[in-house]
């Protein structure tokens, strides 16, 4: 230190000053640049940190939005089959009287007599069952054709039994057995 000393009082106040300069330049400098190292390397630590959890995030999004497309498209496909199935069912909404009007209709249309209808009720929870047993008469051609008719109507009808009988010259008689579903609208 010494040696410093003496440096430094064979110097004039001009060299002096210049060496004051240049080591509070040399101050700032490094204080300047130990701060932007430190400043970088603290907030590069953070934003990986945050750069890292950003990307686990936006995965985790990616993700998330396939299973929805996923689950909108399986909800899409059950919505058509629900849809399908009310049209299905919308067959059996139809009211006991609507069945019977078309029986008699039908009837009428293949020009064949109605003798007698008789009716069972079956009810479980809210479905009806209905068992018709119809004896008409007519000619085969007739009975044949209303027969066809019922199965190829809008109404819904399952026919348990047909017997044709020859009782009369011309006309047969047809006994139908025929069972229909009306479900309640509480379901």
């Amino acid at each position: 230190m010494d040696k410093l000393e003496f440096v430094l009082e064979n110097f004039n106040l001009r060299e002096k000053f210049l060496i004051a300069i240049i080591i509070v330049l040399l101050a700032i400098f490094l204080a300047f640049k130990v701060e932007s190292l430190f400043i970088n390397s603290f907030f590069n630590h953070n934003i990986f940190i945050h750069d890292i959890d950003i990307k686990k995030e936006q995965s985790i999004n990616q993700n998330l939005e396939q299973k929805l497309q996923i689950l909108n498209q399986k909800l899409q496909q059950i919505q058509n089959k629900t849809l399908i199935y009310e049209q299905y069912l919308s067959l059996f909404q139809k009211k006991y009287d609507q069945y019977l009007k078309n029986i008699q209709t039908l009837a009428s249309n293949n020009k064949i007599e109605i003798e007698n209808i008789t009716q069972t009720e079956i009810q479980k929870n809210n479905i009806n069952r209905y068992d018709f047993f119809i004896k008409t008469y007519g000619n085969f051609n007739a009975l044949l054709s209303f027969i066809k008719d019922l199965e190829n109507s809008n109404f819904y009808y399952q026919i348990n039994t047909i017997e044709m009988q020859n009782l009369k010259s011309l006309k047969l008689e047809l006994n139908l057995e025929i069972s229909i579903i009306h479900i309640n609208k509480g379901i």
